[in-house]
């Protein structure tokens, strides 16, 4: 059986393929979760700060005086790192209202402040 061959004509392409452009899909970026974790820390110290304070005052109450001075200058530190940590979280929007809360309560219970006042009160 012989193979019969078919002769085939190309024709040239008469316009030139343009690749079409990839369609470009603007995807929203991924929301960034922010963590507290600052504003944590700063209310933790602030906590601190309450129970160091107390201690030290019934540490003092009982003649441990040089323990309760030590406890009271622990709780001042505590008092100073609860604020500078609730500015941070403030400024860097790393749990602002634990920021804030840090703040007022490391504020008030800082021992030298709470010495202040009470002088301010006694007329003193």
């Amino acid at each position: 059986m012989p193979i019969k061959v078919v002769p085939i004509y190309i024709e040239p392409m008469l316009e030139e393929y343009v690749d079409p452009e990839p369609e470009v899909v603007e995807s929203q970026p991924e929301p960034t979760v922010v963590r507290p974790l600052i504003g944590q820390i700063a209310f933790g110290a602030a906590l601190l700060t309450i129970v160091a304070h107390a201690v030290a005052v019934a540490t003092a109450s009982a003649s441990a005086w040089s323990t309760g001075t030590v406890l009271g200058y622990i709780a001042i530190g505590l008092s100073v790192l609860a604020v500078l940590g609730g500015i941070a979280a403030i400024i860097l929007n790393r749990g602002r209202r634990l920021g804030i809360i840090a703040i007022v309560v490391g504020v008030l219970a800082n021992p030298w402040v709470l010495l202040e006042i009470l002088r301010l009160f006694a007329g003193a």
